[in-house]
């Protein structure tokens, strides 16, 4: 009789175990009914890389439904091929999106997600209060036809700008994120300027995830951003000239060499053409030399961009805009963005621009 009511009390037992949590995502969105929603996972954020894992068909009611999805994860949702939204999803976390239109969606059930979606609005606030506002200014004035100078002025002020504003995007992930996978989509903005900031973060993210695959993700992209820190050796670039034969940064480096990334579409990048050109004429026969790096994506808006500008020092391009392999090895995901290499290739400086690097080389001379 005993044996029998320990078998009949851990059926009891089994039977009334709730069944594991899973990680899912689920919504309703008026006005979306019997349309489709593509799910995809991002395999690597620097290079833009997703997978495609799902079609969500929503419902008459706008209802849809994900189950048994991989966690931790950063995933997108793309709605009828329009607007796309982005999640960070931790282990067992049921996200909920509700709303009446794409423009007004709510997000609960994943903290992580709702870490990254405040990270979006605050660097949206940000980048439209210290770069679009200076760059209303410049439009105004061009309207107004006001002088070169003071154009190139707030040129340089955007881009000193722009640099605040990635600052301001680091104190807000250790203000706010704590050790939350959200952390990994802010990855793709983080640059040399703030390495100290970003290896505590990540520091402290693996000691909050020590084996999951975004840790990895993470350690790699310090390690990136420290081979092109002030103090570090550059690696050898070799990319073609215009004419197609190739020319590596070894070959034509002096006693100071500017490696300028810029492209054609880049204002702040064309503005300053004028004062690179100065800086050639003035310090090339002393040891100054520019390897200028195209991030373009359209030769012919290359080249026109280089007889406008008369860029006459070395410029290459593979014209793949942000997925060449040099932009990738150097993790460019700004422009533009330069440094300053030593004869041994050591750089001695970074992302100086304007009146600091007309400053910065005339110290060198």
């Amino acid at each position: 009789m005993r044996s029998i009511f320990i078998c009949s009390a851990l059926l009891i037992i089994s039977c009334s175990t709730k069944e594991k949590p899973t990680t899912s995502i689920s919504g309703t969105i008026n006005g979306l009914a019997q349309s489709f929603i593509l799910l995809s996972k991002v395999d690597n954020v620097q290079e833009k890389k997703t997978t495609v894992i799902d079609t969500l068909q929503v419902q008459e009611n706008g209802t849809f439904q994900s189950k048994n999805l991989q966690a931790p994860a950063i995933y997108t949702l793309t709605f009828n091929n329009k607007k796309t939204m982005q999640l960070a999803i931790d282990k067992n976390q049921a996200v909920v999106i509700e709303g009446s239109h794409l423009d007004s969606l709510n997000v609960t059930g994943s903290k992580d997600s709702e870490l990254l979606l405040a990270y979006e609005t605050f660097r949206k606030e940000s980048l439209n209060r210290l770069v679009y506002a200076v760059r209303k200014e410049i439009s105004t004035l061009k309207k107004e036809q006001a002088s070169e100078q003071k154009i190139t002025e707030l040129r340089a002020l955007e881009i000193e700008n722009y640099n605040k504003h990635l600052a301001e995007l680091t104190v807000f992930i250790e203000e706010k994120m704590g050790t939350s996978i959200a952390i990994y989509p802010t990855s793709i903005r983080w640059n040399g300027e703030n390495l100290a900031s970003y290896k505590n973060i990540v520091a402290n993210f693996k000691a909050a995830h020590p084996n999951i695959e975004i840790t990895s993700k993470l350690e790699k992209r310090v390690e990136l951003l420290q081979k092109t820190a002030v103090g570090s050796y550059v690696s050898s670039i070799e990319m073609p000239l215009k004419e197609g034969t190739i020319i590596t940064l070894n070959s034509v480096k002096k006693t100071y060499t500017l490696v300028d990334f810029w492209a054609s579409w880049c204002p702040p990048c064309r503005t300053e053409s004028a004062m690179l050109n100065t800086l050639y004429n003035t310090y090339h026969s002393k040891g100054f030399e520019i390897y200028g790096i195209s991030l373009d994506s359209k030769k012919q808006r290359w080249l026109d961009a280089l007889e406008k500008d008369n860029r006459v020092w070395p410029n290459v391009s593979t014209v793949e805009g942000f997925k060449s392999a040099v932009a990738i090895e150097y993790g460019i995901t700004a422009l533009p963005t330069n440094f300053i290499i030593n004869e041994e290739g050591k750089i001695i400086a970074s992302n100086i621009h304007g009146e600091h690097l007309k400053a910065f080389i005339e110290d060198l001379f």
